[in-house]
């Protein structure tokens, strides 16, 4: 599910970052169809016009965020 889109955006992440560093931008198939400066209003705009699953937000930085589990939450 959404491979397409991050296969697109790591395809073209310098650019992307180059162009909208530190904003959400929200990317369906292969391309970016809009930019927001919060996630919040990224999801709750797209959602107006477009169906869940079938899109990707993702917060532009230069470096990636990583999250990591551990296996020891809720132990």
């Amino acid at each position: 599910m959404l491979d397409t889109e991050w296969e697109f955006y790591e395809n073209n992440r310098d650019e992307l970052v180059e162009k909208y560093c530190g904003r959400f931008i929200v990317i369906s198939g292969n391309k970016v169809i809009s930019v927001y400066d919060d996630e919040n209003t990224a999801y709750f705009e797209t959602i107006k016009t477009i169906p869940l699953g079938s899109f990707m937000i993702h917060h532009v930085m230069e470096e990636e965020e990583v999250f990591q589990l551990s296996p020891f939450v809720g132990a």
